[in-house]
């Protein structure tokens, strides 16, 4: 048995004015080949994948296709988009007949040319192994569903958890819809409901949050016999792109008129919450540092989703710094900033030497350049491996980076964008988050995972920024409308959102 494996992981925030290149992908690893598994066959959900397959398939072969990835950011150029279709036609042609093909996704992701580039890339690969052989994909819970990936593939398996610390078990829950397929020969049935919705992702909590019981009744519903996979996708909402909504999906091994009802109750569920999972509680960016001083304890973790990296933003905006460097914070602040060209400049002075430089506001329009004088304390490799939210075993590098000590203030200069979630982003510079009053996570929710577990509180920035929140303020234009909270929709069945 021949299993053809692949990955196309980037998360697109189209409101990133900064488009994704091919250097993008090679900063996180490009692969073809046998290198596909070789190099990344223990990492996120290939690792599950390829776990749960061997225990039921010991002698199947693993043909690696193409691996891309990269930190989300902005639309993918149309270079690179052509580039990388180009990989995994080549690599399917070189592999001659497979048996079945699975595919780590994420599920948000566009290009200058093409809105839906999960969706085309399944396409392209159904076109290429024919209709009888399966194609199953893992996806992010942020994923946006498509007719077209619905339709170019067989089963679909995504995250249940929020923050994403699930990504092998979805891999190896993957594997068991595929293995299904093929020991009995039998097509699977999906189920689909698309809500006229998105939502703050600061909300997006599977554990503690609202979702919770709406992601406890999935599990409940995926352990039934005869369904192979339940997911519910609460969509990247930064994402102007058509079919732009919250989408459930079943997937069994049978056509059941219950499951269709199932979907709707489930979907009424979801829908009734959508008021209720905007009500998000902000700090004015002037109120952080007095808000974060009342704290006893530290440190005091700032999630500024409106800059998030991990949610495709620039990382460079300058609104907390700005803050932090007005006034004595005692025990300090610790931020970081994505700004090649003041990383170029603390190289250029070195270590232990006078830092005076603009930083930052240098990638988006939502923040200025603010003018930094300190020292720089020291000159590193922003590499580490990332294991927690959204992967595990993830080779990171953000390039070059720079610690400048400003007064009270520490700041990590970064030449490239990475997980703004995790505090190994500060532990790879020598500093332990635990020791400053005020640490910046640049994350809506998934930074919970990681800092939970040691912060004295956690407090939610309203900042401006290309994730930000504030929907009405952002220029959507190819998103269907109406669109919650875009628009005043009471219904959920409005014209545009699809079942099947």
């Amino acid at each position: 048995m021949r299993i053809a494996v692949g990955q196309l992981w980037q998360e697109t925030n189209t409101f990133n004015r900064n488009p994704t290149t091919w250097s993008d992908f090679e900063a996180m690893g490009i692969a073809q080949g046998d290198d596909v598994v070789q190099r990344f066959g223990q990492t996120g959900e290939l690792s599950g994948f390829l776990a749960e397959f061997k225990k039921a398939q010991p002698t199947a072969q693993y043909v690696g296709l193409a691996r891309f990835a990269c930190w989300p950011w902005g639309s993918i150029d149309k270079a690179t988009w052509k580039k990388i279709k180009e990989a995994f036609v080549t690599q399917l042609k070189a592999a001659g007949p497979v048996d079945a093909v699975y595919l780590t996704l994420h599920g948000a992701v566009c290009s200058q040319d093409e809105p839906d580039v999960t969706g085309a890339l399944l396409e392209v690969i159904r076109k290429a192994v024919g209709p009888k052989v399966p194609i199953v994909g893992s996806l992010d819970l942020h994923a946006n569903i498509t007719k077209k990936m619905i339709y170019n593939s067989d089963a679909l398996a995504g995250y249940h958890a929020c923050p994403h610390i699930d990504g092998v078990e979805t891999g190896a829950r993957a594997a068991k819809a595929l293995l299904w397929q093929l020991q009995s020969g039998q097509k699977a049935k999906t189920y689909i409901r698309k809500l006229p919705m998105i939502t703050a992702a600061e909300s997006h909590n599977t554990f503690t949050g609202l979702p919770s019981g709406l992601y406890t009744r999935l599990k409940q519903i995926e352990r039934e016999k005869d369904v192979l996979t339940a997911g519910l996708y609460m969509a990247m909402p930064w994402f102007d792109c058509p079919d732009l909504g919250w989408t459930y999906t079943l997937t069994t091994k049978g056509d059941t008129d219950r499951y269709a009802e199932l979907l709707d109750t489930l979907a009424e569920d979801a829908w009734a919450m959508r008021q209720d999972m905007e009500r998000v509680e902000r700090v004015a960016p002037a109120n952080i540092v007095k808000e974060a001083l009342l704290v006893g304890g530290k440190p005091v973790v700032v999630g500024d989703g409106a800059d998030a990296t991990n949610s495709g933003a620039p990382g460079d905006s300058t609104v907390l710094l700005r803050e932090f460097l007005r006034q004595p914070i005692p025990h300090g602040a610790l931020t970081f900033i994505v700004d090649p060209d003041a990383v170029a400049e603390a190289y250029a002075v070195g270590t232990e030497r006078p830092f005076d430089a603009y930083v930052g506001g240098k990638l988006s329009e939502y923040s200025q350049p603010v003018r930094v004088q300190g020292r720089v304390t020291k000159l590193f490799d922003v590499k580490w491996v990332l294991t927690g939210h959204i992967c595990n075993n993830l080779p990171i590098d953000m390039g070059r980076g720079a610690v400048v000590k400003s007064g009270d203030v520490t700041i990590v200069l970064c030449e490239r964008s990475g997980p703004g979630s995790s505090p190994k982003l500060y532990q790879c510079a020598g500093l332990d988050p635990k020791l400053f009053k005020i640490v910046v996570a640049k994350s809506p929710a998934g930074f919970r995972a990681d800092y939970g577990p040691f912060a004295a509180e956690i407090l939610l920035a309203d900042c401006p920024g290309c994730a930000a929140p504030h929907w009405k303020s952002l220029k959507f234009e190819h998103v269907n409308r109406p669109l919650f909270p875009l628009d005043d929709v009471h219904n959920p069945n409005v014209l545009w959102c699809w079942k099947r």
